[in-house]
Formats: structure tokens, sequence, C-alpha cells
């Protein structure tokens, strides 16, 4: 019996060359390539994606080559162009801007090089722990934009770039030292270069580039300033303001209070609509502020209430509860909201909101159900969705100080009518003694019991009009009109408070405070 036997798959793949210099650039998929261009032309580059890129290939020069990134990178690199304004001819202190703008990653050390006869530059940051690409380019492109450079290119670009999706290749860039290609010293002046030369520079900076994954796990969370799309655009930035207050963790004591304050503010306000299901709150709250406390770096060396940590979570998760923060969004749909910074969507809300604002008074007016007072109509209006910050924002639509006041002219049977035809004066008889109400004298001032030496006694009572009693005062002041209108119920309505006082029984607060004759009269009664 003749055994059969079955095909055994093989890789096939390039031939290696164990070049110390090729081993820096393992990803050889969908490669690039180009002609040698000719003098101040450009590289018009091609994809390859039948084969790979070859040890061989590359050594034998016949083209100019590129290559791509795969699912993780032993180095970053960034493209300066020469028009770029970050490039030393327009800013010399921009590269050590740049490194420094990336030291948090632990990226301090790179290898600088002259990408072509175009006067580029290409550096080169080197780690030994490989990293995935796409949280390398996310976290160092966080970084570069905090330090104010805007990637793009033409002027700077990052490489892995951060994609913004998957299933896309990465960005390629050409080979070092190809043509036109030389290292750079210190100056950034080209020197001569060999691929020996470049090795032995890369280890050096990869020695001294720490990158971990915890290091670019916490750039992440610290820099990145984009939330999911289902917060809305200003709760973005609220989470951002957290996380960068958060994920830096303790760098000194004494911060133990203000950082537990801030992680149950967070996982308050967000949990649930990062992570989904139901808010947090009691003791799931409090369970999940030591969770993140104890998982951020610092807690074990600068955390001085480690002891009892649990308590001061339960303090915390008690205390934002009772708070004026909410869990976002509450019952409603978590949707990614359009930016509110466009002022043709700030002006449709504002209409929006001020014909419901209208439609809702019409609705109450309709139903007779419009209240008088202002609390009134906010919570009759606050049932047809509004809130009272944009009631405030429209009050010219509903508050009472708008309304309008509707005066009606009063009916001609309310109005005194004037009498046309008066009597005559000298028809006027004088009114009888008893008529006339003696005037009250005033006690504080002396008044002469007879009248003036001199005077016509007679001829002075008929100037008064009538023979009714003296006036015990000099100058006696004129009458006073007869009241009018509203003045005849209010003095109805004070005749009748007095007769009301006259007729209730006295009480003590009523009677005069005692005087000098009181307390004769007590002395008298006491004695006898």
């Amino acid at each position: 019996m003749v055994a059969a036997f079955l095909p055994v798959q093989q890789k096939f793949s390039y031939v290696p060359e164990w070049d110390d210099f090729l081993d820096l650039f393992p990803q050889r998929g969908s490669y690039l390539w180009a002609d040698h261009p000719g003098a101040g032309d450009r590289p018009d580059w091609q994809t390859e994606t039948r084969h790979v890129l070859s040890d061989r290939l590359i050594q034998q020069g016949s083209y100019l080559y590129g290559v791509r990134f795969g699912a993780n990178t032993h180095y970053l690199m960034i493209d300066i162009d020469h028009g770029s304004q970050a490039h030393p001819a327009r800013d010399p202190l921009a590269i050590g801007r740049i490194i420094e703008a990336l030291e948090p990653l632990g990226l301090v050390s790179c290898v600088p090089i002259r990408s072509s006869y175009s006067d580029g530059i290409h550096l080169y940051f080197p780690f030994a722990h490989g990293q995935k690409s796409w949280a390398i380019a996310q976290a160092a492109e966080s970084l570069l934009q905090s330090c104010g450079f805007k990637l793009d290119k033409g002027q700077v670009e990052l490489f892995p770039n951060p994609r913004r999706c998957t299933g896309t290749d990465y960005n390629g860039h050409r080979l070092p030292l190809q043509q036109g290609s030389y290292i750079l010293n210190h100056e950034l002046e080209p020197v001569l270069s060999s691929r020996a030369e470049f090795v032995r520079r890369w280890r050096l900076a990869e020695s001294r580039n720490v990158l971990t994954e915890d290091l670019v796990t916490l750039t992440l969370k610290q820099f990145k300033r984009h939330a999911p799309t289902k917060l809305r655009f200003s709760s973005q930035k609220f989470l951002n303001d957290l996380n960068a207050d958060i994920e830096v963790g303790w760098t000194s004591p004494g911060q133990t209070n203000h950082i537990l304050g801030r992680i149950a503010l967070r996982e308050y306000v967000f949990f649930h609509a990062l992570y989904g299901g139901s808010p947090l709150s009691g003791e799931r709250l409090a369970a999940r502020i030591c969770e993140v406390a104890e998982d951020l770096p610092g807690y074990r060396e600068y955390c001085s209430h480690q002891h009892h940590m649990v308590d001061r979570c339960l303090y915390y998760a008690r205390s934002i509860e009772s708070s004026e923060y909410y869990p976002y969004g509450g019952d409603r749909a978590l949707k990614p909201l359009p930016n509110p910074k466009d002022n043709a969507w700030n002006k449709q809300q504002a209409t929006e909101a001020r014909q419901r604002i209208q439609d809702a008074v019409a609705d109450l007016k309709e139903k007779g159900e419009y209240p008088d007072n202002v609390r009134a109509r906010i919570l009759a209006l606050c049932r047809y969705k509004l809130s009272s910050d944009t009631l405030y924002k429209n009050r010219d639509l509903w508050h009472v100080e708008n309304d309008a006041v509707n005066l009606e002219p009063a009916p001609s049977a309310m109005i005194h009518p004037i009498c046309e035809e008066t009597e005559q004066a000298e028809n006027l008889e004088p009114s009888p003694s008893a008529m006339i109400q003696p005037p009250r004298s005033n006690k504080l001032v002396h008044v002469p019991y007879a009248p003036p030496k001199g005077g016509d006694t007679e001829n002075d009572l008929k100037a008064v009009g009538g023979r009714g009693g003296l006036s015990t005062s000099t100058n006696e002041p004129p009458s006073e009109p007869p009241p009018v209108g509203v003045e005849i119920i209010r003095r109805a309505l004070y005749q009748i408070k007095q007769r009301r006082q006259r007729s209730a029984p006295p009480s003590s607060s009523s009677l005069p405070p005692p005087d000098e004759n009181w307390f004769h009269q007590w002395r008298r009664e006491g004695t006898a």
C-alpha cells in the first residue's frame, strides 16, 4: 500500500539578508515604489499589493521604496516638509518643541534625517517595546495638537497616522538613506551617512525612550479631547476636563480629597452613558470610585487615606448624590448632536423654542388655564417640555410684566355730575348755629378768652358768616372741600371702624397711659 502524502502548507516569504538596517522596518506588505525622479521633480509613488517587498529589492536600489505600518510598531516618525511653519528655516526651535511635546509619552530622543533633496526632515522616535499603532498614533496626535502643532499634509505629518476608520492601510513613508537622504547632526546639518551609523543612532535613541503601554493609555485619557459622539458637545468638554484631572493620579501628598471628588463627579454623571446600564448610586457608586482610585498612578505612594478608603468613597458618593449634579441624559435617548458653535443651528433652536412657548401660551389661554402670577405660569408652561432657562430667555412672550393693561372708560353714571346751575352767593342763607361744629382748641397754646381790643365783634362775626361759636385760634384755616368719589367710601369705612371700636369692650391695651392724676387716684383708693 502506497502512503498518500498531503502537501504541507509553507510560508513563501522573501529571502532574509540578516541586515540590521532592514530589520528596523519589518512591515513589507502593500509597499510603495517610484522611479528615481529628475532634478526638481517629485517621485510618482505607486502601491504594490500583489507581493511583499524583499530585502534584496531594497539592496538593489533600482527604485525608491516606502513602507507602511502594521498592527504594532517599534517606532514613530514625524515628517516636516520644507514649506512647513515648523521647519528650522522658519522656526529654529520648532523641533525642540516637538520633542518636548512628546515627552509625556517617554519619547525624549530621536534620529533626525533629511528625507530627500526637497530638504524635508524626518524625525524617527524608536522604542524597545512594541505598541499598538492606532494607540501610539492617537496619543502622539493629542500631545502635538495640545502644543499648537497642526497635523496636515505639507506641514507636519505623523506616521503611523491616526486613522479615522478601520479597514484601511496606514500611510506609508519612504525608507531613509535613499537618494538625497542623509543623517543630520545636532545642528541639523547633513553628515556622511551609512546604514551602520543610522542603526547605531537608532539603538542609542531607543535606549533613552522609555515608552510603555501604561504611558500610552494614560496619555490618551489625559490629552485625548474627543469623547463618544453620543455625548453632547458641552458634555464632551466636561468629560475631557474631568479626565485631565483624574488620569494623572497622585503626584504629591494632600491630593486625595480633590481626586476622589472628581472621580465621584465623573462616574456619577457619565458612567452609564459611556458603559451602558443605569446610573450609579449608593454602594455601587462608592465601589466604582474606590476601584478607579486604586488603579490611578501614585495611589500607593502618596494617598494617605488607604486604610479607610471605603469610608471616604461612601462619603463622596453621598455628597455627589445630594449635590446639584445629576446623571447625564436621564431617560432620554443619547444621540449625537451638531456642534453648538454653529450660529445657524443656534438661531434655529432659538426660533423653535420661541414658537413652542407661543403655542403653549395660546393653548393655555384657549383652555382658560392661563395663570395670573409668574410662578403659576412657569409651572404651567413647564408641562409643555419647556425649561425655566428657556422661559426666562424669552420672558417677553409670557411674563406678567409684559401683559397688556386694558383700561376701559368708566360709565357716565359713575362720574359725578357737575351742577351747571348754582345758586347765587347772595341768596345763600347762613347755617343754623347747631350745624356748625365747634373747633377744638389746642391746649398747648395759650388762647385769649376775650376778643382783641379795638376789634369790632359784630363785623368779625358777619365776616365769617352767621353767629356760630367763636374759634379759640387766632388764624382759622379755610374749610376743606367736600369729599368726592373714592374719598366718600374711604371716610365711610373709617366711620364704621370708629363705631366698632367704640362699641367693643375696652381692653387694657386701648386705655391711655397712666398719668399723675391716675397715681393720685390709685393711692386714695388704696388708703380708703
